[in-house]
């Protein structure tokens, strides 16, 4: 069974479910757009799945490799030193959303620092309508719960 067969019958038996148990239409929704953007970013779980396999020093490696260069984009990391951004490559973790997810509301006691790597995500006002900036890869936001962690 190839990855589009697999979602499809995932994205199946999820409707019926749905229907069955009478969720919401714009519920429905949600999910059905959530499984479309699944299938547009499956190259990158598909990667992902294919290096899981390995020894934890080769994937320590790969991930090094890999991100290291994100980590140097962002603007707080771009005087650190190299052994620090290494460690640090090694306890990042990947986090997708789909569109129209919110990652945190403001008020909200932050325990994550995120880096953009693709994509784009809307700062929005309290409306949830007014956009008041756009975050595009190399953007962060969150580094001040990571420094506040130590003294809370």
């Amino acid at each position: 069974m190839n990855y589009f067969h697999f979602v499809a019958a995932k994205l199946d038996g999820v409707k019926t479910y749905m229907r069955m148990r009478r969720v919401p239409n714009h519920l429905q929704v949600k999910v059905i757009k959530w499984f479309d953007y699944l299938w547009l970013t499956q190259k990158c779980s598909d990667e992902e799945r294919a290096v899981s396999c390995l020894p934890d020093k080769l994937k320590a490696e790969i991930a090094i490799n890999v991100h290291l260069d994100t980590l140097k984009r962002v603007e707080i990391f771009q005087n650190t030193e190299a052994g620090f951004l290494c460690e640090l490559v090694l306890r990042l973790r990947p986090v997708l959303f789909s569109p129209g997810d919110y990652i945190c509301r403001k008020g909200e006691v932050g325990k994550e620092m995120y880096i953009v790597n693709r994509g784009r995500l809307q700062v929005v006002a309290d409306n949830g309508r007014t956009v008041l900036a756009t975050l595009k890869a190399g953007s962060y936001f969150g580094e001040i719960s990571i420094l506040n962690m130590g003294t809370a």
